[in-house]
């Protein structure tokens, strides 16, 4: 096997549905790659899903394993340590990859054999862009202030952490031996926010060099008001985490660079969540450990409503 895709999932079935029939639609020979989703702790019909799909496509070799809740970061490496190929390539249960997704990742790596990682970036299709603010604001944020339009629409090949768009798990790989160099992902980070950011970290920080292509992902989920509170927040928590690892400093409110009305309004939505899932995650390093085992847990079931997978013991 030369390629593992590795899913981790929650609560996602109908959306994970989508996901793997775009993944079954690949142009490279069945034979070649195999397919890993990790039901983290789903209480859905996730299972059904998935049974479903490997009834219908017996030409894949396609793996399910159940755990118990634990976050992205948990199903990411138990995915991982059911991998057999040489490149591990990451999507999410909410994205939708072209037919030729896995050959262009790979073929970064025939290109350019020194590279550690190939990766692209998502953006909404039509229909979403059209309907959701948020996903305007998140795709010119992306453009204008992440990244900037020249940095995403050509290739890129470095080892500079701050200089490579490449990392983002909805559309991202490495190879197995760096992956299991830096071991996978921090577990540590239970929430989606940051665990990929600080895996990128981690492997740069070696002087691995990862390779960025202008080659995009759908990201196909619905961005309803408490989906969009809860990215800020756990953006907010996962900040503060890469913070506290890394020294790093904090970004700055960008909202002076908002051009309109609408933006300047979600922007400020963002900056209050995010500081939010910041001042969370900085009074849960303040509470001794005894209080924190005692009441911590009944406080995150409180806030579960803003957190994406259900809040750890």
């Amino acid at each position: 096997m030369k390629y593992s895709i590795v899913i981790s999932t929650y609560n996602r079935a109908n959306l994970m549905k989508l996901c793997l029939e775009a993944l079954s639609k690949q142009n490279i020979p069945a034979s070649e790659y195999e397919i890993i989703v990790v039901n983290d702790g789903s209480f859905d019909n996730t299972g059904e899903i998935a049974g479903n799909f490997k009834s219908l496509h017996p030409e894949i070799n396609f793996i399910y394993k159940v755990q118990t809740n634990g976050g992205p970061s948990k199903g990411r490496n138990a995915g991982i340590a059911l991998s057999t190929g040489e490149i591990i390539l990451f999507t999410d249960d909410d994205c939708i990859v072209p037919e030729r997704w896995v050959e262009t990742l790979a073929d970064g790596y025939k290109k350019h054999p020194e590279v550690a990682g190939v990766g692209g970036l998502y953006e909404f299709p039509p229909y979403i862009l059209n309907k959701s603010l948020f996903a305007r604001y998140h795709t010119f944020k992306m453009r204008n202030i992440w990244y900037g339009p020249e940095r995403i629409d050509k290739e890129i090949i470095n080892n500079i952490f701050s200089r490579n768009p490449a990392g983002n798990t909805s559309n991202m790989s490495y190879r197995k031996e760096i992956l299991t160099a830096v071991g996978g992902f921090d577990e540590t980070i239970t929430y989606p926010g940051f665990d990929d950011t600080d895996l990128k970290k981690r492997i740069m920080d070696g002087g691995a060099v990862l390779l960025y292509l202008p080659y995009n992902i759908k990201h196909i989920h619905p961005m309803g008001s408490v989906q969009i509170i809860r990215r800020f927040f756990n953006f907010g928590r996962g900040r503060y985490r890469f913070a506290q690892k890394y020294k790093n400093s904090r970004r700055k409110n960008m909202s002076k660079n908002l051009p309109q009305l609408e933006f300047k309004a979600i922007a400020l939505a963002d900056s209050f969540f995010t500081q939010c899932g910041w001042e969370f995650e900085k009074m849960s390093d303040k509470i001794q450990p005894w209080i924190k085992s005692m009441f911590f847990p009944g406080i995150l079931s409180v806030i579960s409503i803003f957190t994406e997978r259900r809040p750890l013991k």
